[in-house]
């Protein structure tokens, strides 16, 4: 995931309504960092996240990888 561009958590919200049409709040991308979500054959998916500097961030990839898995 390093070599990818880094993007704050914060940022993925507006990333994720650019490539689904969803708005989704902040609080809902650290959730499924935490604790993840349930993809349609039941499996508990994360999305894929990296700690620098105490902040976390996720990748572009990340992201939509997390979309596809879900469902």
């Amino acid at each position: 995931m390093s070599k990818e561009k880094l993007i704050p958590l914060s940022a993925v919200p507006s990333l994720i309504a650019a490539l689904t049409g969803v708005w989704r709040h902040r609080a809902t991308v650290y959730r499924w960092v935490k604790v993840g979500c349930r993809s349609l054959d039941a499996r508990v998916v994360k999305l894929k996240t990296e700690k620098r500097m105490g902040q976390l961030f996720t990748t572009e990839e990340a992201v939509k990888e997390f979309i596809r898995e879900v469902g």
